[in-house]
């Protein structure tokens, strides 16, 4: 005999309060003899309705299910191995030529310039760092225009405050054709060693990369200021420059002898970087040939001489970002 208690006698009850709801059977009356009737088809009773489980009772407890854990590989690192030969050359039967007479032309190059400036709480500039500079040919010329600047002032809690400005300064850099005095193109082979390629991309994507120290003791950071020093006065000194450049790429030259992809690897200014690419758009080169069939080639391409340009700001934004 087995004696059933605590929550096996509320399981066993459940189990009898369920099969009490069911609908009996109906009894059956003997019926008079008759002939017996021609064979019919027997109706399927329809299933009985599930009665729904009974509310559980105060005392109950129903088991939780435990939750599914799912097994997970960990991630597998490939091994990789850099490539004994360098990528970007091929093999050739005769290289890549220089065009017979490349053109330049004079060209106005709009590029921006960016500046931290120390603001005092009179609103004189007593610092001034440049951020990120595309003609630092220029550079003693654009620290003296910069550093006669006047401000409003930047305020916290509503008093002129000695804090730091940043500044992007939008300038339309006026080129003059230059003296080409080398025109070198060397094709890639497999020993030549790769070089670090210059990281001059666009504006916002540096912006974003910037990382600015802690500043000054003493001044604060245009982020902790209720508004910012903003430019009143902003002479622009007369800047040009006429000397020597150098400029190196790497460039793909395609079959018809245009170039096709370049990377900067070498500039004086930055600024030169957009100007000649705009340049190679028109120069046409005698393209490699690998038997009788003339095929895309790297090479790095050296230019060299004397350029003359100057600088023109066109406008001032100023930054709620330290510089």
């Amino acid at each position: 005999m087995i004696k059933v208690t605590g929550t096996a006698a509320a399981i066993a009850g459940l189990v009898a309060a369920l099969a009490s709801a069911q609908t009996p059977a109906p009894q059956q009356t003997p019926a008079a003899p008759q002939p017996a009737p021609a064979a019919t088809p027997v109706p399927v009773p329809p299933a009985p309705a599930v009665a729904a489980p009974a509310p559980a009772s105060p005392g109950l407890t129903l088991p939780v299910a435990a939750p599914v854990l799912r097994l997970v590989d960990p991630p597998v690192i490939s091994v990789e191995t850099l490539p004994a030969d360098n990528p970007f050359a091929t093999a050739v039967d005769a290289p890549a030529m220089p065009p017979v007479k490349p053109v330049t032309a004079d060209l106005v190059i709009p590029t921006s310039l960016f500046a931290a400036i120390r603001v005092d709480p009179k609103g004189k500039a007593v610092a001034v760092r440049r951020a990120r500079d595309p003609i630092p040919s220029l550079t003693a010329q654009t620290q003296n225009s910069l550093s006669r600047w006047t401000f409003e002032p930047g305020k916290k809690a509503g008093q002129p405050a000695d804090a730091w400005a940043s500044v992007r300064l939008d300038l339309a850099a006026e080129i003059d054709s230059p003296k080409i005095e080398q025109f070198l193109v060397t094709p890639i082979t497999a020993a030549t060693p790769i070089p670090r390629p210059i990281e001059w991309g666009t504006d916002a994507a540096w912006l974003e990369s910037v990382k600015p120290g802690a500043p000054a003791e003493g001044t604060l950071p245009v982020e902790q200021l209720d508004t910012p020093a903003v430019p009143k006065k902003q002479p622009w000194s007369s800047s040009s420059y006429k000397g020597p450049f150098l400029v190196k790429f790497w460039i793909q030259i395609n079959g018809s002898g245009r170039v096709e992809k370049s990377i900067p690897i070498q500039a004086s200014d930055p600024v030169l970087i957009a100007y000649f690419r705009k340049a190679m758009e028109t120069w046409l080169f005698r393209p490699a040939r690998a038997g009788a069939a003339a095929v895309a080639t790297w090479n790095e391409l050296t230019l060299s001489g004397q350029i003359d340009f100057s600088t023109d700001l066109k406008l001032t934004a100023t930054l709620r970002q330290s510089l």
